[in-house]
Formats: structure tokens, sequence, C-alpha cells
């Protein structure tokens, strides 16, 4: 089968690799349909590794490089392994990339996206960018009919930007400020506004994306470098705050302007991943009892996420790209993902024939 295999940076082959034999117990193959390029994958591609093992193997998968990528996905289900039941033969079905041990305490908490030994489909294990997949039956969920391929490819990030809002409390009325409009803070601007959010207004250095967040029905849209931004969130709420900021940028200088945009007894949800220190003034927190909370992928949000486009209250296809074969993957996908700032938040692949 033809598969887009990570072999270190700025190193992603399409190649032939076997097809998967036999299935584990409880494991279940998938002919991948769609899969798309996620900015973890490109950052890999970038200048990683970041979150692939090379050195050893991971610890709960055994695997290391070279890994296929590709996280978010919908396919068909081919074979399922003994003790399969969930999923069966037949069934279109997307993924949670989530693996996890079962036995931790986050595990036996439900908070298995903190599992001690967590790993990730596409990252710890190959994943979706090939013609088959093998992944354990936990990850899969069946994708309603309403819901066509190209939107259920794009569930898992969507599902990041539910568990966002879950995370930061929002009510409905709540005043939301979303910083930075890649696709999760475009999954959290969509989610908050399903959630009866009153406004979301959004924070973004590129035009096309603030022109991209008017027309999937963000409030208003501002320039992330304008000196002038929190003065105008300050006006849209009533000089009060926003009630949610929810940081999807990873950037540590953005931090101080997330708190200070947030209302007295306000929320401030942390996205992105900045791999870097940031600095805050603590009195700002205290003072206010501001709070902070991480968000890391999701939880049992992924059925949650279909419904929502089932019923038409979400509708990813602006965000969406064409379908690009996988042999263009490298420079359809990665290099124009990281060069072209005009390009979709998700561009689609579509496995070539086996």
């Amino acid at each position: 089968m033809r598969a887009a295999v990570w072999h270190g940076a700025g190193d992603v082959r399409v190649e032939e690799r076997p097809e998967p034999s036999a299935l584990d117990p409880g494991e279940v193959l998938v002919e991948v349909h769609l899969a798309a390029i996620c900015g973890t994958d490109v950052a890999e591609y970038r200048d990683g590794p970041h979150m692939i093992p090379v050195a050893r193997p991971h610890r709960l998968t055994g695997r290391q490089a070279p890994i296929i990528l590709g996280h978010e996905y919908v396919g068909r289900v081919l074979a399922v392994g003994e003790g399969v039941d969930a999923v069966h033969v037949g069934d279109r079905v997307c993924g949670d990339s989530c693996l996890r041990c079962h036995r931790c305490r986050w595990c036996r908490r439900g908070e298995y996206n903190l599992c001690r030994l967590g790993a990730s489909v596409g990252l710890h294990a190959d994943g979706a960018f090939a013609n088959r997949l093998v992944v354990p039956a936990y990850v899969l969920e069946s994708v309603p009919e309403a819901v066509e391929d190209r939107w259920a490819a794009v569930t898992e990030p969507l599902a990041v930007g539910l568990h966002a809002i879950d995370q930061g409390g929002l009510r409905a009325g709540d005043a939301v400020v979303v910083m930075g409009y890649g696709m999760i803070g475009a999954a959290a601007a969509c989610m908050a506004r399903a959630a009866g959010a009153g406004q979301v207004l959004v924070l973004e250095s590129l035009p096309s994306r603030r022109d991209l967040a008017l027309r999937m029905g963000a409030t208003e849209a501002f320039d992330a470098n304008d000196e002038r931004v929190r003065r105008e969130v300050l006006r849209r709420t009533g000089s009060i705050g926003a009630d949610l900021v929810i940081d999807c940028t990873g950037s540590p200088g953005a931090f101080p302007l997330a708190v200070e945009l947030s209302r007295r007894g306000g929320t401030v949800a942390l996205c992105g991943i900045a791999h870097r220190p940031a600095s805050v003034d603590l009195d700002r927190l205290v003072y206010f009892e501001r709070r902070v909370v991480g968000v890391l992928g999701y939880r049992f949000d992924h059925q949650r996420v279909l419904g929502l486009m089932a019923d038409g209250r979400v509708n990813p296809e602006p965000l969406l790209g064409e379908v690009i074969d996988l042999d263009r993957i490298v420079p359809d996908g990665f290099e124009r993902t990281l060069r072209d700032p005009r390009a979709p938040l998700r561009v689609l692949v579509a496995p070539s024939p086996a």
C-alpha cells in the first residue's frame, strides 16, 4: 500500500508499505477515504521531531520513527479483530487519536487524554496517510449518514474546540474571545456559537483568516497586531471584558493579553502549545479572580461533534480545501500550508489507489 512516512524534519516520503495482515484482539482494519493535514503534522515535517519518538520506542505503542503520519480521518471498516462489537464491517467511521493504557489513575477517571502513557495515532503509531489503517476499536466512532466524508474527516480538530469551551465553562450568552484563527481557533469559535455564546470576537493577524472568521459567523474579527485591540474588545463588552478567552496561538506573548481581555472572574483557556515560557503579572490573576485552564485534545467529544454537524448547527465546509492525492501530500499539502497564507485551514488527502 502507499503511505506518507515521516523519516525526519523535511523528509516525508510517499512509499510502499506492506498491507496490514492479521489483526490482534480489539483491533480494526479501516480503509481510509480521506485524511486531513493537521498543524501537528506540519510541525513534525517542518522542524520535528516534537512528538514522534526517534531515540527509543514509545512506552505504550513500542513504535518509533519512521512513522506513517495522519490522525484526522474518515473511512470504512474492512475487518475487525476478536472481541470487537462496537463497530462492524461496512461501518463508516472516524477516529479519536488518543491511544491510552486504560489502567492509570487518569484513564480510570475517564480523563484518558491525560493518560500517563498516552500516545497518538499518526505520531506514536502508524496513521491515516495510507490506504489502510489499523487502530484499536475504542478510538473509532460511527459516522451518521447525514455527515459527509469531508466533514467527518475533521471531527477530531472540531472536538478540540468543543473540549475548549467545556474546559472554559462557557454559558449561553457569554462573550468569548478567540485568539488565533487556525483550525483550532476556528473550531473553538464554531463550538462557542453552537453553544449559544452572545458574542464571538476573533483576534487574528491574517486578513484572509479574519474574513473567514466573519463568514463562519464570528461577531467581529480584529487584527491581532493592532495595539488598540484591547480597547476594542472592552468597547464590545461594555468595558467588562470577555467571560471566556480561548488562546489558540501557541505564542507565549499572547498570554498576558489574554489575561487582560478577560473580565473579573473570567476564564482564560490555553489551547496552543508554546514550547517556551510565558510571563504574566500574577496579581492580574489574583486580584480579579481570573482562572487559567489548560486544554489538551478532548475526551468523549466526537459523537457530540458529529451530532452538531448532523443537525446543521456546525458546518465546517468553509474551512476545508480541495482534495489532493497522497502522492502530492508534500508539495500541495505540507509545503503549501507552510508557505501560502491563503491555504485552507485543512487540506484533505485521498490515499492513492493501492
